[in-house]
């Protein structure tokens, strides 16, 4: 199947919107502080970690947000 140049110029303008979107996201992040960072990282995971299958992981983060806290890096 050929695919027209409008299709091909909508899909580049496309692709460029959700690289702008992802560049800034990604500043919005970075500027944050790691206590902040890790603390959003702690709420996603935890409100999430119901629906991953446990038996498809061999890692678990808990010993990462343990340390990081232990290091003083956030307050839960």
């Amino acid at each position: 199947m050929a695919v027209s140049d409008h299709d091909k110029d909508y899909m580049r303008r496309l692709a460029e919107f959700e690289g702008e979107g992802q560049a800034s996201r990604l500043r919005a992040h970075l500027s944050l502080a790691i206590s902040e960072r890790l603390q959003r990282s702690l709420h996603h995971w935890a409100r999430f970690r119901e629906s991953i299958r446990s038996e498809s992981r061999k890692d678990s983060p808990d010993l990462f947000y343990e340390r990081a806290k232990r290091l003083g890096l956030y307050v839960s």
